[in-house]
């Protein structure tokens, strides 16, 4: 039975690979990419909160203002948790909702349109602090006069007066009272309204609190504004002057006019590092780099690179590595290094980091090459250096892990990482021997080889070598012995050593896909790598890989970024640019990702957090990367350029970006027939031996698609670009 079993998969496996190769030799065209959030989660919510803000407001697709998520029973939609306040006001209950959207992606002011009959609503979602109508220095955390705005307008588009009942509802946990214009929130938290409430009712349900405001009636043309404002729990002095003076609503118009100013020219968001003729990827970029300032948090001092305002409100090692290299990457090194200082006072004296579990060992390799990229990145052999004995006791720790495995009661690990926790899809188990912990120590040892070698510290560099090699050697004899076959023939290595504990070959391929890039841990076109990524290619709907994370139906947003990255590094940079556009198209069209969801096709479901700024960190980095990538003491350039950027007259450029070899400008710019374009690189340090352009199937520079430049002056080329059907 099994060896009739055996000769039917393979029989299936050479069907699918005949119509795969039928399929490719159809010479379909390559598919348009462009971005219009066609697979965006059907429930989003999006944050107006100031950079580095305690206050991490939200906002429903409504323009519901969601407050104390966690045990919640309001919108539980990620894993059960959901809000326990959330305030809902409207112009008037039959008001038919639009769709929500930013300002712009620079400007979190979230608009949500609405129509009545015979008038429009506009309604304007906002934070903002009495630093920003001043004009003076913001200081975290702010201990007052921290508001949260909805200010609507109703214009009356009809030839005859239009009446609307403008209500309120206070869905909430807490006790909630009223006097005058004032919702009283848990004792200490209040919403205020500009005018006059007229009936309140708390007979509908015993967390419901809806508050009647007084009709109004809008001349035909004519136009009024209403206003709610919530207090945080902090003494506001906008709030008593609107609750005193509702006249007071004009300074509620400058405030958003403020805000407005603020957003576009005040804050410390390095804008304009990258810039993409895609207006809806820069967009994104815009809107990532400004998540990533806003989820961070000020805790004793410190800079917490943060990844969202709700269930990741907190420092994680893994993510946290990433959001630092971006800050870095942007030219905020000192941030970068002042969250990083923070994720090493979590060290434990054996030198190991174990922040989110006590066995998530790979957080000790993540910390090794969060370092050594940071350094490379600053150019700080200085600051490296002053680290160098710590995380020398990472690496000791490691080696210590490795002879754990020696005695455990696995032979399968022997030599490499005992059990711990996975992560990304699968949580594992002290009796589940697996890779994701050995691929990511691997990859820390190898990032402080390379810094040792930099350093010029040649003893460390031979021992750590040598514990490498060793390593590695270990590694590659158990994957050789674990590689399964994938449905189609692909050769891949599962999570999982054991075969009865393996379930679906992508299950939190993560770790694996880091391990390609950045972890550096497999040679370009290893057979290992290649067969795993094709494995992952296998399980692709709506453009994302399916079924690595939690959700086992579902797409990990960001996981998008780990794939294209691992097949730009293996010379794809086409596949890192389909995956940069298909992570762009899951976003919310607020610019915004929510960790996982599911597909267009089932029910909806949702993991995690929104906005989630590690999703952020990484549609900047696989961005950036398509333009400029690092390897060894190379720089590739324009490896992964989507063909949809040069259209006629379109420019692409990148302003001081951080990589090992300093500060990176280019400008490739298109001529106004599409015929030629012309790409300009600044000079870099004496660290980088070449600068190499890839022009791939899109161009030619004298007949060639790939040329070498010298790093150490300024290269301007003419590129002769091929014209595709």
């Amino acid at each position: 039975m099994q060896a009739n079993r055996n000769i039917m998969k393979r029989h299936l496996i050479s069907l699918y690979a005949t119509i795969a190769l039928a399929v490719s030799s159809q010479g379909l065209a390559q598919t348009e990419r462009y971005v219009d959030y066609r697979f965006a989660p059907q429930w989003h919510q999006t944050t107006t909160a100031l950079p580095d803000d305690s206050y991490k407001t939200l906002v429903g697709p409504q323009g519901q203002l969601l407050y104390e998520h966690g045990k919640g029973r309001f919108f539980p939609y990620p894993e059960n948790k959901g809000f326990k306040t959330v305030i809902h006001m409207m112009a008037d209950e039959n008001q038919f909702f639009g769709r929500d959207s930013l300002l712009s992606a620079k400007v979190p002011v979230v608009v949500v349109p609405s129509q009545l009959r015979g008038a429009t609503v506009e309604q304007f979602v906002f934070s903002t602090a009495k630093q920003i109508t001043e004009g003076t220095e913001m200081v975290h955390p702010l201990r007052s006069d921290r508001e949260d705005i909805i200010l609507t307008r109703v214009r009356n588009t009809s030839e005859k007066p239009v009446a609307i009942r403008p209500v309120v509802y206070v869905n909430s946990h807490h006790k909630v009272t009223v006097d005058g214009r004032v919702a009283t929130i848990d004792s200490t938290k209040h919403f205020v309204v500009s005018l006059p409430v007229v009936r309140v009712r708390q007979n509908m349900a015993d967390f419901k609190t809806c508050l009647e405001l007084e009709p109004q009636e809008v001349p035909a043309g004519g136009e009024i504004s209403i206003v709610g404002l919530y207090d945080n729990g902090l003494s506001s002095e906008l709030a008593h002057r609107l609750t005193d003076t509702p006249s007071a609503i004009r300074e509620i118009e400058n405030a958003l006019r403020a805000v407005c100013h603020y957003w576009e020219h005040d804050t410390p968001i390095p804008y304009g590092r990258i810039q993409v003729p895609d207006r809806e990827i820069q967009n994104l970029l815009d809107a990532s780099a400004r998540g990533i300032w806003q989820a961070r948090e000020i805790i004793d001092g410190n800079i917490s690179l943060q990844v969202g305002p709700t269930v990741y409100r907190g420092l994680w090692i893994v993510d946290g590595a990433f959001l630092s290299e971006v800050t870095a990457m942007l030219g905020a090194g000192s941030d970068a290094r002042a969250g990083i200082e923070y994720s090493l006072t979590f060290q434990k004296e054996d030198g190991g980091f174990r922040k989110l579990t006590p066995n998530f060992w790979k957080e000790s390799g993540l910390i090794l090459w969060t370092c050594v990229r940071h350094a490379m990145l600053t150019r700080d052999k200085d600051w490296l250096s002053a680290h160098w004995d710590a995380l020398g006791r990472t690496i000791d720790y490691i080696h210590s892990l490795r002879e754990r495995s020696l005695t455990n009661a696995f032979p399968e690990d022997d030599g490499l990482i005992p059990p711990g926790f996975i992560d990304g899809g699968l949580a594992g188990s002290d009796k589940q021997p697996e890779y994701s912990n050995t691929l990511w120590s691997l990859a820390g040892l190898k990032a402080m080889i390379a810094a040792a070698d930099w350093l010029g510290k040649k003893e460390d560099a031979r021992r750590w070598r040598r514990e490498y090699d060793d390593f590695y050697a270990a590694f590659r004899h158990a994957a050789q012995r674990d590689l399964d076959t994938d449905d189609f023939g692909n050769r891949y290595l599962n999570n999982m050593m054991k075969p009865e504990q393996r379930g679906l070959p992508q299950r939190a391929q993560w770790a694996f896909c880091q391990s390609i890039y950045p972890g550096q841990v497999f040679e370009r076109g290893d057979s290992i790598a290649i067969g795993t990524m094709k494995m992952l290619d296998a399980t692709l709907q709506e453009g994302m890989v399916m079924g690595t994370g939690w959700i086992i139906e579902g797409i990990w947003n960001y996981f998008a970024s780990f794939y294209g990255h691992a097949w730009l590094w293996n010379g794809r940079g086409d596949k890192a640019a389909d995956a940069l556009y298909a992570f762009a198209n899951h976003a919310s069209p607020l610019f915004a990702w929510r960790e996982e969801h599911n597909p267009k096709d089932i029910h909806p479901m949702y993991i995690g957090d929104m906005p989630h700024n590690w999703a952020s960190a990484e549609f900047i980095r696989l961005a950036c990367h398509l333009l400029e990538l690092d390897r060894g003491t190379e720089l590739h350039l324009l490896e992964g350029l989507p063909q949809e950027w040069l259209g006629a007259g379109m420019e692409t450029s990148l302003s001081g970006v951080a990589t090992p070899f300093g500060p990176l400008s280019l400008c490739l710019k298109v001529d106004t027939e599409a015929e030629w374009a012309y790409l300009n690189v600044a000079p870099l340090s004496r660290d980088c031996t070449r600068i190499v352009l890839h022009t791939g199937q899109w161009g030619q520079v004298e007949g060639s698609n790939l040329v070498r430049l010298n790093p150490r002056r300024e290269n301007s080329i003419k590129i002769k670009l091929i014209e595709h059907d």
